[in-house]
């Protein structure tokens, strides 16, 4: 499993020489006239102002809107390819219930009654369930990926890192686009937006997309295609810029929806054996009518920033978000009539935060509260394919949350060359929730409880700026995932409760460049300190339990690399050595959680000390290749060529062969493009264009119902891109 393509004695020297992704281009970048093989500069607003890349003392990757439409990139869950230590697994084909990972910190697959390791964020706004984040990427500026505990400059706490979805503002002129692409497997990719000026200050903005594909399977049964899948997004701002400058408020608006089909393979045999992927293309169930997952997100936002003179601005978020998921398994993943496992779950949330920003000469500072308050229900069915319909009651949870922060961090600077940072956040969650048997087929017991929990969160850190292209850094930093429930104990079991976990994170890095900026190289070494991990474990069919029982260590090396190498010719790579194990985990055994060669602990107890983190590969990374040139005074060729690669996983701590990915993934992507000066971008693309195929994610029901989802194959098509 830990093999990768190059040994760990390597490893620095690996690092060193290809880390990184390509060129990634954000909103805001500028070059030295007449010359563009000088380096963009990369601006971002991690630290909640605008600020160079290069200047920012955190592990963060940017992309822009034109770097992943070259890429490929049509959703979040392809920007593991592009940054470093980041880990999405895929859920039978659709966009809903993936686990994001940071540096092997994944969290636990609890629909409700926890918190998320990983906070998505669109245009700041917090997004409760990971599933309101897979939506078509239209209209984007730039997502910013940060690496490391976030939750001194963030409404939201969270232990792994932090993922910022920006959209494009509309302004004074008028602006918009389009692009429109189909495929193999009657894929049609379809985007388009608009926005200008309305007026008296105001000005609006309108996008949508729209995504299908027929499938990637066939159901060996009736030998019919299975895998359908269509999403659109739709969103609307409203913005207004007082005519003298400074104060801007935008009131955004918007709604996504998918529909597919979540099928899995079925990976061990009625007599125990392990079957593996076998024929990728092909997938066994007796309910196709029946399967299906559908997400519904919406969400309304009203931002405002005031400035106070030209040092001090404050800011005001307050939004209303809601997302509905249904979804329906065949959970035997065969012929037999087994499981059939279906689920609902509802969330509706609202938050508001007030932040001020100071900037001045040698201190800068960001202070700010939040408020986010949940209600969200889950309801969870476990029958036979025979049954009618479903019966959401096996049990039926609620959970009302209500979360308080006050944050800051503060920057001095003691020297002209030497900055002191300092951080506290105090958080503060009151969760209440009741588990409810009392509706399942063999009723059981109704659970009421609450939680509470207060923490306060340091962080501190030093910065170096060696000269304009060198900035050294160092910082520690306290993660912490608050106490939740378990959602699913049993119907006669009490309820089953969690204690918060945490993680204290020791990082250094340097952020360098060389000739004249033609060159990036970034590089974060991290070791954490993981105590009292909340890890799930399935105990039997719609049966799980969460224990507080382990420790781990977390530590590793990343980098980034981009070359501009010529003019219209740039080249780039990242690279992860990552080492995530458990120091110690006493798991209950069960028909679920097979002891898998593992000593004991005690009767009933296995030791799962050494094994690695769920989605934690030991090995990550990419090389990629853009490259432009004119072909004639109005036309242009432009190509772009992508390969990244994972070793092997495991997604359950368990650690056997059949509920892990051993060989890992590679993808290879292109993109060809001709540019009318003036005028369209007509493309061809491809996307894992050597067929790779793999296991994305495995859930352990039974001794011998074990099933995992399948990578999407190989798909091509063309397109046109325009924009105005």
């Amino acid at each position: 499993m830990d093999k990768g393509p190059w040994g760990a004695s390597t490893a620095m020297i690996a690092l060193g020489a290809a880390m990184a992704w390509s060129c990634p281009a954000v909103a805001q970048e500028t070059a030295a006239a007449g010359d563009d093989a000088v380096a963009e500069e990369i601006v971002v607003t991690a630290q909640r102002r605008s600020e160079r890349l290069q200047d920012v003392p955190i592990a963060i990757s940017a992309l822009g809107g034109d770097a992943m439409a070259d890429r490929g990139i049509i959703d979040i869950g392809d920007l593991r390819s592009a940054v470093p230590s980041l880990a999405i697994s895929t859920f039978g084909g659709v966009n809903a219930s993936n686990l994001v990972s940071i540096r092997g910190i994944t969290g636990q697959p609890l629909p409700i009654g926890s918190g998320q390791a990983v906070a998505i964020y669109l245009d700041g706004v917090y997004l409760a369930r990971p599933d309101a984040g897979f939506f078509g990427l239209d209209n984007i500026d730039r997502i910013e990926v940060l690496r490391g505990p976030q939750g001194t400059l963030y409404g939201r706490n969270a232990t792994a890192g932090a993922i910022n979805i920006i959209t494009r503002m509309p302004g004074d002129r008028l602006e918009g686009g389009f692009d429109v692409a189909a495929g193999n497997y009657r894929t049609v990719r379809a985007r388009g937006s608009v926005s200008g000026p309305i007026g008296a200050g105001l000005s609006a903005g309108f996008s949508a997309s729209y995504d299908r594909h027929r499938g990637w399977f066939t159901n060996t049964i009736d030998g019919r295609p299975l895998g359908a899948n269509r999403s659109y997004t739709l969103r609307g701002q409203l913005r207004y810029e007082a005519p003298e400058g400074g104060f801007n408020a935008t009131i955004s608006g918007d709604l996504s929806k998918t529909d597919g089909t979540p099928l899995f393979k079925g990976l061990v045999s009625p007599a125990g054996a392990i079957l593996g992927i076998g024929d990728p293309d092909r997938v066994t169930t007796d309910i196709a009518g029946k399967i299906g997952t559908h997400v519904k997100s919406r969400g309304l936002s009203l931002t405002a920033n005031v400035p106070l003179g030209d040092a001090i601005e404050l800011t005001s978020i307050s939004a209303y978000r809601r997302v509905d998921t249904d979804t329906s398994i065949d959970g035997d993943s065969s012929a037999a009539p087994l499981f059939w496992t279906a689920s609902i779950n509802a969330s509706k949330s609202f938050n508001q935060e007030l932040r001020a920003v100071f900037t001045g000469a040698s201190v800068r500072a960001t202070m700010g509260g939040n408020y986010f308050h949940e209600k969200s229900s889950f309801g969870l069915s476990v029958l036979g394919s025979a049954a009618p319909a479903p019966i959401y009651a096996n049990p039926s949870d609620t959970s009302s949350l209500d979360a308080f922060a006050l944050f800051g961090q503060f920057e001095v600077d003691l020297a002209r060359a030497l900055t002191l940072v300092g951080g506290l956040r105090y958080n503060h969650e009151q969760r209440d929730f009741t588990i409810d048997y009392t509706g399942a087929p063999t009723p059981g017991r109704f659970t009421a409880g609450n939680l509470r929990d207060s923490a306060l969160l340091p962080s501190a850190g030093i910065n170096f700026k060696a000269s304009r292209d060198i900035l050294l850094y160092a910082k520690v930093s306290n993660g912490y995932q608050a106490p939740g429930f378990n959602f699913a104990p049993g119907v006669a079991a009490p309820a089953n409760t969690f204690k918060a976990e945490k993680l204290w994170a020791y990082e250094i890095g340097a952020k360098t460049q060389f000739l004249d900026r033609r060159v990036t190289l970034n590089v974060a070494g991290f070791y954490y300190d993981y105590k009292d991990i909340q890890v799930r474990s399935v105990t039997a069919p719609g049966v799980t339990v969460v224990n507080n029982a382990a420790n781990a260590t977390a530590k590793g090396i990343e980098g980034e690399l981009s070359v501009k190498a010529a003019k219209g010719l740039s080249f780039g790579a990242n690279l992860t050595w990552l080492d995530a194990t458990y120091d110690s985990f006493c798991e209950p055994l069960s028909v679920a959680t097979p002891l898998a060669g593992a000593p004991l602990c005690a009767p009933g107890l296995a030791d799962r000390s050494g094994n690695r983190l769920s989605q934690a590969p030991k090995w990550s990374g990419g090389i990629n290749a853009a490259f432009e040139t004119d072909l004639s005074a109005n036309v242009s060729l432009k190509a772009n060529a992508s390969y990244s690669f994972e070793s092997g996983v495991f997604f359950t701590a368990v650690n056997e062969a059949v509920a892990g990915n051993g060989n890992g993934w590679k993808k290879l992507d292109g993109r060809v493009a001709i540019q009318l000066a003036d005028g369209p971008e007509v493309y061809i693309f491809g996307r894992n264009l050597t067929d790779n195929r793999y296991i994305g994610n495995v859930a352990r029901l039974a001794a011998t119902v074990v099933i995992g989802s399948v990578s999407e194959p190989r798909t091509f098509g063309a397109g046109v891109r325009y924009r105005f």
